[in-house]
């Protein structure tokens, strides 16, 4: 123990100086990675309010509303769209201090928005920043783009469906239209074949088929279109009436200590200067071999040594 304590005399400026870089990084990790969290609750309605059978477009049948909304906004926030959106949002009202703040809260909200499904009609977002003032700003106009980029994507989706069956409708029509063409020139050329569901006239019955099954096509397409339509209007309406926000964003951090991951970070920065000191002073003993020495004690402590402990030598040898 004395060639330690001879160590820290003699060398005590050297490792205080340690001491001193690893509370400065300390601070320093403590203040400039500080991180503060800010969420909000948002409360998801039964799409079974808007109709027994109403099903939202994008929407699974199998999911629960809040989960159904959770997928939606996470597909949302991946895509350069709601990037640039939020971006315009986030200029607009002036909640970056500057540009690069700007790029950084836009480029970060990928990793640092996260969804939370809290029960079958609640959703939970949470976002982590470096500024207290910022968080809560950036939940406030993410729901603003989630919203409107939900409402675009859904009816994409859904003039994409209308388009489809708006084609379908149209080459059934002129299908249609061409088959009983077909019967009626059958029939002019065969006036004495009668042309009705009895006739014994296999190109008759052929033909009959052809009219009744573009028929059913056309019905199809027809029915199509308009639940297409319906879904387009019922989606648009629940998506601005279906969701709430029911505790609006707040930072949910100390405001001095943030979340406390700088402060876990500035306690390593210290423990490792602490063991970068322990390990250089054990370096230093076993390298001095005249640490330790009784005259050498008394000088460096300004008082004599009464008795020394001898090396113990066990009896067995």
């Amino acid at each position: 123990m004395a060639k330690y304590v001879e160590v820290l005399f003699r060398f005590r400026l050297r490792l205080a100086v340690i001491l001193l870089i690893a509370i400065a990084v300390g601070a320093y990790l403590f203040v400039s990675l500080a991180s503060y969290q800010a969420t909000t609750i948002m409360r998801v309605e039964s799409p079974a309010s808007f109709g027994a059978t109403f099903v939202p477009i994008g929407w699974s049948p199998s999911l629960t509303p809040a989960q159904n909304f959770g997928d939606s906004i996470g597909q949302i926030a991946k895509t350069p769209a709601f990037s640039q959106s939020l971006s315009s949002q986030l200029s607009a009202s002036g909640a970056v201090s500057s540009q690069a703040e700007l790029q950084q809260v836009v480029g970060s909200v990928d990793t640092n928005l996260k969804v939370g499904i809290s029960g079958s009609h609640l959703v939970t977002l949470t976002y982590t920043c470096h500024r207290s003032g910022l968080c809560a700003q950036v939940l406030n106009q993410a729901i603003v783009v989630f919203r409107e980029q939900l409402l675009q994507s859904q009816r994409a989706q859904a003039d994409a469906t209308t388009a489809f069956w708006t084609g379908q409708l149209k080459d059934a029509q002129a299908s249609l239209v061409s088959a009983e063409a077909a019967l009626q020139s059958y029939s002019s050329a065969n006036s004495n074949v009668p042309i009705d569901a009895g006739s014994g006239d296999p190109q008759v019955v052929q033909l009959l088929d052809s009219i009744q099954q573009w028929k059913a096509k056309v019905v199809e397409a027809q029915d199509n279109v308009s639940l297409a339509q319906y879904l387009t209007t019922s989606s648009a309406r629940f998506s601005q009436l279906g969701t709430a926000v029911v505790d609006a964003p707040r930072l949910v951090s100390s405001r001095t200590l943030g979340d406390g991951s700088s402060l876990r970070l500035a306690a390593l920065a210290l423990v490792a200067g602490l063991l970068v000191i322990v390990l250089y002073a054990a370096f230093l003993t076993w390298i001095d071999k005249t640490v330790g020495e009784p005259s050498l004690l008394e000088r460096r402590l300004g008082v004599p040594v009464v008795a020394t402990i001898p090396k113990l030598v066990s009896s067995r040898g």
